[in-house]
């Protein structure tokens, strides 16, 4: 069986006034608290419609946000696919722009990737470092807002120039066994992110990805 994440956005000063080792029953109830409706099926079925923000109601309890990825990135399993993608195509795309995608995607995705302090850095992208504490027990991500605010430079750069990222992938890609399987899937993953990331960013609040 696979696992699912659950992403909110979260106002961190409201979340570190709580004791730590109640984080995970406050986050878990706020991410049940909405969108039921979508995961009547059971816990691991994804949404029937595409991505969107669930947001609490009434606006007074707004200290947080949740994101559904929708059929594509409900799993963790989808981000795990995507950076195997983005390792198969990475060598063929610029390196100013390589190193943008390196260091906006490797604290989202499963495991990191090795080669996060590559030599061969250009652009902006080369002068910030993104280091996310490790995460508690039962959390995938646990990103506070500092390191948003620095995700939310790379999204910048990576978000203007996806189409570079087009003919690399449908050459180099081997996107056939996974539901990561176009290049449309690939960047509406990354646009996912982007999103949160910047939704996050704007409101000075951290990111949270809850195992599900």
């Amino acid at each position: 069986m696979g696992i699912c994440i659950d992403v909110l956005i979260v106002d961190w000063d409201h979340l570190m006034s709580e004791p730590s080792d109640q984080h995970y029953g406050m986050l878990h109830d706020a991410g049940f608290s909405v969108g039921e409706e979508w995961w009547a099926a059971g816990p691991g079925h994804p949404s029937p419609i595409g991505p969107q923000w669930f947001w609490p109601s009434p606006s007074a309890l707004g200290w947080f946000g949740k994101y559904d990825f929708g059929a594509v990135g409900f799993s963790y399993k989808d981000h795990f696919a995507a950076s195997e993608h983005w390792e198969a195509i990475r060598g063929f795309v610029p390196p100013a722009m390589r190193s943008a995608v390196d260091r906006f995607i490797d604290p989202l995705f499963w495991g990191g990737l090795e080669y996060m302090a590559d030599q061969d850095s250009e652009g902006a992208a080369a002068h910030v470092s993104v280091v996310l504490p490790p995460a508690p027990p039962d959390h995938l991500l646990w990103c506070p807002p500092e390191a948003a605010s620095s995700l939310k430079l790379f999204w910048d750069l990576v978000g203007t120039q996806l189409e570079a990222l087009q003919e690399p992938f449908e050459r180099y890609a081997h996107a056939g066994s996974s539901r990561i399987n176009s290049f449309d899937a690939f960047v509406g993953l990354l646009r996912g992110w982007g999103d949160v990331i910047g939704q996050a960013q704007q409101r000075g609040w951290g990111v949270v990805g809850l195992r599900c």
